[in-house]
C-alpha cells in the first residue's frame, strides 16, 4: 500500500547487538560493511522489533519497541507499540467520520510521522482488508473499514491502533542499526497483544536473551 511508504522521516537512531551476542554484523543483521563511496547491503528487517537500549535518550523513541513493517531499498516503516497517546478512542469520532461506536480501544503513538494517519496491527491476518503481512498471522493495515469492524464489535481478535508512523529514508537504517541505540529481536505477538504496556520493553528484550536491569553501554555506565 502506497500509504506505508509515504513520508519517511530521517531520523538518528539503530543499533546491532553483535557483540552482546557473539555473532558478527553480517550474521546478525545481514549487514555487509561497504567500501567506502558503496552502498551497505542488508537483508530486510521486515517482521521483526526495534527495542531501544537503555541509552537512547530521544523522547519520542526512549524505552519503545517498533514493529517493523516495511524495509526495502528505498527505506524502512515502523510502528511503537508501547505508547499509548489515549485511553480512549471516543474523542477521535468525529476526525474519522464516525457517528458512534459499541467499541472502545486505546490509541496508540505509532511515530512522529504523519500523526493524524490512523494503522492498525491487527491478528489474525486477512486479505480483504487491504493490509501487509507481517510475521506470523499478524497483519498492519491503514484500512478504515477494519477500523468501522473494530468500533461495531466486528473486528479481528486482537488489535493495536496507531497515530503516526516511524520511518527511515533509503540507507538510514543501515547505517544507524551500527550504532549503539537499537536492538534487534524478532516478532512476538505475545508482546504486541498480551502483555501490558509497561512490561513489553523488557519483554522483548527478554526474548532475546536481554535484561535491561543489567545491561551498561558499551562506555560501562550501567
Amino acid at each position: 500500500m502506497k500509504s506505508f511508504q509515504a513520508g519517511l522521516l530521517k531520523r538518528r537512531y539503530g543499533h546491532c547487538q553483535a557483540d552482546e551476542i557473539g555473532m558478527t554484523m553480517t550474521e546478525c543483521c545481514g549487514i555487509v560493511p561497504p567500501e567506502k563511496g558503496m552502498r551497505m547491503k542488508m537483508k530486510s528487517l521486515a517482521g521483526n522489533f526495534l527495542i531501544a537500549s537503555p541509552t537512547l535518550d530521544d523522547p519520542n523513541f526512549s524505552q519503545t519497541v517498533v514493529l517493523i513493517c516495511d524495509h526495502t531499498d528505498e527505506g524502512a516503516f515502523g510502528l511503537v507499540v508501547n505508547r499509548v497517546l489515549m485511553e480512549s478512542f471516543q474523542p477521535l469520532l468525529n476526525n474519522f467520520e464516525i457517528s458512534g461506536s459499541s467499541v472502545d480501544m486505546p490509541v496508540y503513538f505509532g511515530g512522529p510521522v504523519k500523526p493524524e494517519q490512523g494503522y492498525i496491527i491487527y491478528e489474525p491476518f486477512e486479505k480483504k482488508y487491504s493490509s501487509l503481512k507481517i510475521s506470523g498471522n499478524i497483519g498492519v493495515t491503514a484500512s478504515q473499514e477494519m477500523l468501522y469492524d473494530i468500533l461495531n464489535g466486528r473486528g479481528p481478535a486482537h488489535y493495536l491502533f496507531a497515530l503516526g508512523f516511524s520511518g527511515w529514508s533509503a540507507q538510514q537504517l543501515e547505517a544507524e542499526l551500527l550504532t549503539d541505540s537499537w536492538l534487534i529481536a524478532p516478532c512476538s505477538r505475545d508482546v504486541i497483544f498480551s502483555r501490558e504496556v509497561r512490561e513489553r520493553w523488557r519483554a522483548a528484550a527478554r526474548n532475546i536473551g536481554v535484561d535491561f536491569y543489567r545491561y551498561s553501554d558499551r562506555s560501562g555506565t550501567a
